[in-house]
């Protein structure tokens, strides 16, 4: 069996260029893009693991998130992933989702590229179960 390439960030924004995605990279040189509903990094964890990261766009309230945390629960113990949370922030709950590859031995082309398409489907597929479920909960427009 040959070698595959290090997944590297040059290699994840060849990616999203190929795919007409815009993205930015931060300041510690993770990738930072998004959907209508959350927001996206992509983070290479020492090429060992590379992390599709997400946080909703919901407002949740702590009723809300309450409810959230059985749904997740449910998910999380019944769906291989995205692996989902609702974790307390300084502005209040928030709900995430990720999913991770192992990264060490490197990735073909392909196979970095249905990761990420994988990855960022089941997350849009998790959030647009929350949202049909809590509708009031979706307080962006197709303008935001």
């Amino acid at each position: 069996m040959s070698a595959q390439p290090k997944v590297t960030i040059a290699r994840v924004e060849a990616w999203l260029k190929s795919e007409d995605l815009n993205y930015e990279l931060d300041e510690d040189g993770d990738v930072l893009t998004g959907f209508e509903n959350c927001m996206v990094s992509i983070i290479d964890r020492g090429g060992d693991f590379l992390s599709v990261a997400t946080t909703w766009r919901g407002d949740l309230g702590e009723a809300e998130a309450a409810a959230l945390r059985v749904e997740v629960d449910e998910h999380n113990h019944s769906k291989y992933g995205p692996r989902a949370a609702v974790c307390m922030t300084d502005d209040g709950p928030m709900l995430s989702a990720d999913m991770s590859a192992v990264t060490t031995e490197g990735m073909s082309d392909a196979q970095l590229g249905d990761f990420l398409g994988m990855a960022f489907a089941t997350v849009l597929s998790f959030y647009a179960e929350v949202e049909e479920s809590y509708p009031a909960l979706v307080t962006w427009t197709e303008e935001d």
